[in-house]
C-alpha cells in the first residue's frame, strides 16, 4: 500500500444491456436543487460541494420516465439523501439518532406542527407532503418501512464509527444495504401505482433488487474509496474490508470487488432474462418494476463520473482510462 501511487478501476458497465437517457423535464431538476438551497442547510462552502455532486444528473436519468409531479419528489428524495449524508457523516451515535427520529416523525406525522423543527425534519415535511400528493398509498407506506430502515442503518454506522468496530466482509455488506439508501429509491418507480407487498416481496423480484443494491454498493465504493482513504474514513467501504479481511493490497481489493461486481451482474441480467408472469394488470408493473432498478444502475455508474464527487474534474477522463492516483491524507 505504501508504494502505491494509482489503482485500476474495472470497467462495470462493459456488456451491461441497460441504459437509460435523461429525463426532458431539466427545469425541474433546477427546483429541487433551489429548494434545497432555501433550508439554508450548508456552509457557503459546503453549498458549493452540493452544488458540484450534481445529483440531478443522477434523478434525472434514474426516473427517466417520470412525469414533472414525479420527478420533482424523486429530485427531492436524492437532495435529501446527500443532505442527511453530510449531516450525520461526522455525528455521533445519539447524534444521529436524534436526526433519524427527526426524519422518521415528519414522514409518519406530516401535518403535526413541531416548533423549532430541525432542518432534516423541515425538509423532510415538505418533501413528503408533496410527495403524498402523488404516491399511492401502497408506495408510501412501503416507503416508510425502507426509509425507518435506511436511517437506523445510517444510525448504526455513525455507532461504528464512535466505537471503532470493524466489520466483516459479511456484516459489513449487511449494514451497507441499509446506508446505501437504494431500497427506498425502488419504491419511487411505482410511486403512483399500487402495487401489493406480496409482488415486490416475490422470491424472484428480491433477488432481482438484492443485485440491484449489491452493485450499487459494490460500485459506490470503487468510486468512493480514493477520496475516503484521502480522508481517513474509509471503514465503511468494501474496498478497505477487503484488504483488512483478505490481506490485500489495494489494487488486488479492488479487482476483488469488480469480481464481484460481475458475478452479480450476470446473475442480474439471468434473471432479468427470466421474469415471472404475472396476472395483467400487475404483470406490466412487475416489467416496469424490474426494468427501473437494471436501470438504476446504468446512472449510479454515470452520475460518479459526471458530478464531481469522486474524481473531481477528472471525472470524464478517468471514465475512459480508469486510472485513479491515489489522494495523500488530507490535513485534519
Amino acid at each position: 500500500m505504501a508504494n502505491t501511487t494509482e489503482i485500476i478501476l474495472p470497467d462495470l458497465l462493459a456488456h451491461w444491456p441497460f441504459e437509460t437517457k435523461p429525463n426532458p423535464l431539466q427545469d425541474i431538476v433546477a427546483d429541487s436543487a433551489a429548494w434545497v438551497k432555501s433550508f439554508e442547510a450548508f456552509s457557503p462552502r459546503a453549498q458549493i460541494a452540493f452544488n458540484l455532486c450534481k445529483f440531478g444528473i443522477f434523478s434525472s436519468l434514474a426516473y427517466a420516465t417520470a412525469g414533472p409531479d414525479h420527478l420533482r419528489v424523486a429530485c427531492d428524495l436524492m437532495n435529501l439523501f446527500f443532505v442527511f449524508d453530510e449531516k450525520s457523516d461526522e455525528a455521533s451515535g445519539q447524534e444521529v439518532a436524534q436526526q433519524a427520529a427527526d426524519i422518521m416523525r415528519a414522514l409518519r406525522n406530516p401535518t403535526e406542527f413541531i416548533p423549532g423543527e430541525s432542518i432534516l425534519g423541515a425538509m423532510t415535511r415538505s418533501f413528503w407532503k408533496r410527495t403524498l400528493l402523488v404516491a399511492s398509498q401502497s408506495s408510501a407506506q412501503r416507503f416508510i418501512k425502507h426509509f425507518d430502515e435506511y436511517t437506523d442503518a445510517v444510525r448504526q454506522q455513525a455507532v461504528d464509527r464512535e466505537t471503532g468496530r470493524l466489520r466483516s466482509i459479511s456484516e459489513y455488506l449487511q449494514l451497507r444495504r441499509g446506508t446505501i439508501g437504494v431500497r427506498p429509491s425502488f419504491d419511487f418507480f411505482l410511486l403512483t401505482d399500487e402495487l401489493p407487498d406480496s409482488i415486490v416481496d416475490h422470491p424472484h423480484i428480491e433477488r432481482l433488487a438484492c443485485g440491484a443494491i449489491d452493485m450499487t454498493i459494490l460500485a459506490n465504493d470503487l468510486y468512493s474509496y480514493n477520496v475516503e482513504q484521502s480522508r481517513g474514513d474509509d471503514e465503511h467501504n468494501m474496498v478497505t474490508v477487503a484488504m483488512r479481511e483478505n490481506n490485500f493490497s489495494v489494487q488486488q481489493a479492488v479487482d476483488h470487488v469488480g469480481e464481484q461486481y460481475f458475478h452479480i451482474s450476470r446473475a442480474f441480467c439471468e434473471d432479468m432474462r427470466n421474469l415471472p408472469i404475472f396476472p395483467d394488470p400487475v404483470d406490466n408493473l412487475v416489467k416496469e418494476y424490474a426494468t427501473g432498478m437494471a436501470l438504476w444502475v446504468y446512472p449510479n455508474i454515470k452520475w460518479s463520473f459526471a458530478s464531481q464527487r469522486y474524481f473531481g474534474r477528472d471525472g470524464a477522463v478517468i471514465e475512459k482510462h480508469r486510472r485513479v492516483r491515489l489522494l495523500p491524507p488530507a490535513d485534519k
